[in-house]
């Protein structure tokens, strides 16, 4: 069993974490990333049920405004960050970027609950969560930090469609 070390700055000491929260992003020891996932996603349950409380699932704003809202608010906020941790998401990322998008599109389109998610992306032309944050982790890699093209993908235009 190894000890780990001890770290001083000024004369305190440095406690180490498993994870903490640095410029809007909650980065574990071992860089998952699913403590990030889950706590976007605590913060959108919030985003949900305040939705709710305005806008039922026959009454209040319009569909159109619950989607223009999804897309403008719910979306941007889950993909705040994303070139960070989502250029290659993992099966557990998806899963729960998945369910996270549920409740969403349940409550834009009133759909029953038992319909399914792929349905319900279809139907309101909305694509998957995890899907839409890669592209714009991958866009933002791609234009604005100007990291190169990964030579894996050879033609960028069948990323974007």
């Amino acid at each position: 069993m190894v000890r780990s070390p001890k770290i001083t700055w000024n004369g305190y000491k440095i406690n180490r974490v498993k994870s903490f929260k640095y410029l809007g992003i909650h980065v574990h020891d071992r860089l998952n990333w699913l403590q990030h996932i889950n706590k976007r996603g605590e913060k959108a349950v919030k985003m949900q049920q305040n939705l709710k409380r305005i806008a039922g699932g026959n009454w209040g704003i319009s569909q159109i405004h619950r989607w223009t809202l999804y897309k403008t608010v719910i979306e941007r906020m889950l993909a705040h960050e994303s070139s960070a941790w989502c250029l290659n998401p993992t099966f557990k990322m998806k899963r729960k970027l998945s369910s996270i998008q549920r409740p969403f599109l349940l409550h834009i389109s009133g759909a029953y609950r038992t319909t399914p998610t792929a349905a319900l992306q279809t139907i309101l032309g909305i694509p998957p969560l995890h899907m839409q944050v890669q592209f714009e982790a991958r866009l933002t890699s791609i234009y604005r930090l100007r990291i190169p093209i990964p030579p894996i993908i050879t033609d960028t235009r069948m990323i974007w469609r």
